[in-house]
């Protein structure tokens, strides 16, 4: 009988075990000394996910805290290309999903591996997002993404501007605020067990994101709403081709409403054109015509060149000034110092700008803040155009007082003439009252800024505001601005546009504008309204076509505001002049 040792069959089978396991053995060895670092990593690839953690773009919010624009959450697909094994099938899966083709899933999928997170889809719907959650497709998941929403939709648009598709702001606030109102994305890093779900946060992979910080403005949405509305209804009535208006706290500088019409929605910004987006109230400045004689009058007055009650020549409407020829709408003679205003004679005007000459002229309009930029926290300001005094000649020392040869912003307007309004003092606009922190501390407080300086002394803004500019309402060019139970100090303009380029001015084309302020004796607001070529076949002139803007701005900002009236009986001064006297 043969032992088991000899059995050929036994050892058949020793033989093959052996070497079994030396194979297995070598791939073993194969394994670990030439692809153990790669199928490592491969495994951790397989069990670890990557899910970001999006920030919240800070808040931007009115002087009252209603949101003009916020942050909501949508459901957005993602994907790790790093971590997806058969990236041609994904594609394929997910496009069917979505409605797209597999080569517009393709790229993001094929991404470079250092990039672990590609936005495939933007704002899926609910089942949509429940049918990529049901393909189970490793590397391929949900995010909530937060996304920028302006739920007052127009209001202030110009002003607050818009974010791009990644919540980037490009034009307004939005972009001008960037540092403050964006914060940083965060994320985790999940471990998955062998069924792909998750079972912990691997080690170091959690970074909360943090919250952007919320703007707080100086604008008051309803007397926003109510500016845009009274201009948009203006443009209609005058087929106008656009229109802005501006309401400053006349002591502090604060802008409560700055708005430009026709406007754009931030929501479907892609739907307008460009020129939409132009806040215009700080980018378009134009020559303003008869709105800048009390900016002259006022510095003839400081400079003691002039005093109430002095007549002047008005040459029954036409001058000859040595080579040039000037005129009146009017043929006007004789008018005293206030009259000249009131009745808006660019002869008496000129007279007192040569009386004044460029040295002091100049020195002035600089003082006024004209020429330069206001340092609103607005970017793309222009800084309008003031010549440089070298150039300046005997024609623009009566150009000038007529609002001629000089170009201004609605807004320098608006905070030159809150001069008047104030006691002298040129103040600084400002849009920004604080910036917030996401739990409503406050960071940086920008409110009332100190004045920038004194242009005239507080008896001339006086007597300017009291004695001639109040008469211009009551009697003289703007009395479609009154108000009945609170008195009103305004200018109106009727300014030709210029041509581009130089070489006169365009046929029938205007600017029609009107600036005021109330009430007269303590002036709490300023409103400046400007509307660019109304039809001039239905009407023109800056007191009939604006002053009734400002007329409907003031008296809802006013009873809005809760400003005590000053005319509590409703008497007013009865209007001895025709509607638009003066041109203006």
């Amino acid at each position: 009988m043969r032992s088991k040792s000899n059995n050929p069959v036994s050892q058949i089978l020793l033989g093959g075990v052996l070497v079994l396991f030396v194979v297995l053995g070598g791939r073993l060895v194969y394994i670990n000394a030439y692809q153990g670092t790669a199928l490592l990593a491969r495994a951790e690839r397989q069990q670890q996910s990557i899910i970001p953690l999006k920030h919240r773009r800070g808040l931007v919010v009115d002087c009252r805290g209603r949101m003009i624009a916020g942050t909501m959450l949508r459901k957005s697909v993602f994907a790790d290309p790093k971590v997806i094994e058969d990236k041609d099938a994904a594609a394929r899966t997910v496009a069917e999903i979505l409605g797209v083709s597999p080569e517009e899933i393709a790229p993001d999928l094929n991404a470079a591996e250092g990039n672990r997170f590609m936005v495939i889809r933007r704002g899926v719907d609910d089942e949509q997002a429940q049918m990529i959650r049901d393909a189970n497709i490793y590397g391929i998941g949900l995010f909530d993404e937060p996304y920028r929403v302006y739920p007052m939709n127009q209001l202030a648009a110009a002003l607050v501007g818009f974010v791009s598709p990644d919540g980037v702001g490009v034009s307004g606030l939005e972009y001008q605020c960037e540092s403050w109102l964006r914060g940083e994305d965060g994320l985790k890093t999940i471990v998955r067990d062998a069924r792909r779900k998750a079972f912990w946060l691997a080690d170091g992979g959690y970074r909360p994101a943090r919250d952007g910080f919320h703007v707080l403005l100086t604008i008051d949405a309803e007397i926003q709403a109510t500016t845009e509305r009274e201009l948009a209804k203006c443009i209609e009535q005058y087929k106008a081709e656009s229109a802005v208006g501006i309401v400053m706290h006349a002591q502090s500088g604060a802008i409560l409403a700055m708005a430009t019409s026709p406007g754009f929605d931030p929501n479907h910004y892609l739907d307008f054109g460009p020129v939409r987006y132009r806040n215009r109230a700080i980018t378009d400045p134009y020559e303003p015509g008869s709105t800048f004689k009390p900016f002259v009058a006022a510095a003839a007055m400081e400079e003691k060149v002039v005093r109430l009650g002095e007549v002047f020549d008005c040459e029954n409407g036409a001058w000859q000034d040595g080579a040039r020829l000037l005129h009146d709408h009017h043929p006007y003679g004789a008018l005293s110092f206030e009259d000249v205003l009131i009745k808006s004679s660019n002869i008496g005007m000129a007279k007192i700008g040569k009386r004044l000459g460029n040295d002091r002229l100049h020195r002035y309009m600089r003082a006024y803040g004209f020429g330069s930029k206001s340092g609103i926290d607005l970017v793309g300001e222009d800084s309008g155009i003031l010549q440089p005094f070298n150039r300046w000649n005997s024609f623009t020392t009566t150009s000038i007082p007529m609002g001629q040869e000089i170009g201004t912003t609605p807004l320098q307007l608006a905070r030159a003439f809150c001069v008047f309004a104030n006691g002298g003092m040129l103040v600084q606009p400002y849009l920004i009252r604080a910036v917030l922190a996401p739990d409503g501390r406050v960071l940086n407080d920008f409110s009332n800024p100190p004045p920038e300086r004194r242009v005239v002394s507080e008896a001339v803004a006086k007597t300017m505001r009291e004695k001639i500019l109040s008469q211009v309402v009551e009697i003289g060019t703007g009395t479609k601005s009154k108000l009945a139970q609170y008195s009103v100090f305004g200018k109106t303009g009727t300014a030709q546009i210029a041509r581009r380029g130089g070489g006169g001015y365009e046929p029938d084309a205007y600017v029609s504008s009107f600036i005021a302020g109330a009430p007269t004796k303590d002036p709490q607001l300023v409103v400046m309204v400007a509307v660019t070529r109304p039809k001039k076949s239905i009407a023109y002139y800056g007191g009939t076509v604006a002053a009734p803007v400002v007329r409907e701005i003031l008296a809802h900002a006013l009873a809005y505001l809760q400003i005590a009236p000053d005319r509590p009986d409703g008497r007013t001064v009865a209007s001895v002049e025709a509607d638009g006297v003066g041109g203006d």
